[in-house]
């Protein structure tokens, strides 16, 4: 093997070298750049369904505005279970839940 002949390999392998240093410099680049638009890709997600749980909230509440405009019998059942609003000459009975005293020793 000649001293030209080796020269020449050794060059090769040291361009080689460089390339895949500066192939790699690159890669490190753009290495944060991958995680911010993965992280902004999951905050779209995020959103997405955010605007998907609030439109269904949003139509909810469409049809109870509706049913409070519209149906007397939606608005005197709203009235009595939120309100507990009653008739007149009506008597309601509450039934309190039964608290664990603490039983008598025997």
């Amino acid at each position: 093997m000649s001293w030209q002949n080796l020269w020449a390999r050794l060059q090769s392998l040291g361009f080689l070298v460089f390339a895949g240093i500066v192939g790699l410099g690159v890669v490190l680049m753009f290495v944060p750049i991958l995680r911010h638009r993965h992280s902004m890709l999951l905050e779209i997600s995020r959103l997405d369904s955010e605007i998907t749980r609030q439109e269904s909230l949003e139509k909810q509440q469409k049809m109870e505005i509706e049913a409070l405009k519209t149906d007397s019998a939606y608005v005197e059942r709203t009235a009595r279970n939120k309100l507990n609003l009653v008739r007149p000459n009506e008597v309601i009975f509450r039934f309190e839940p039964k608290t664990n005293a603490a039983a008598p020793a025997r």
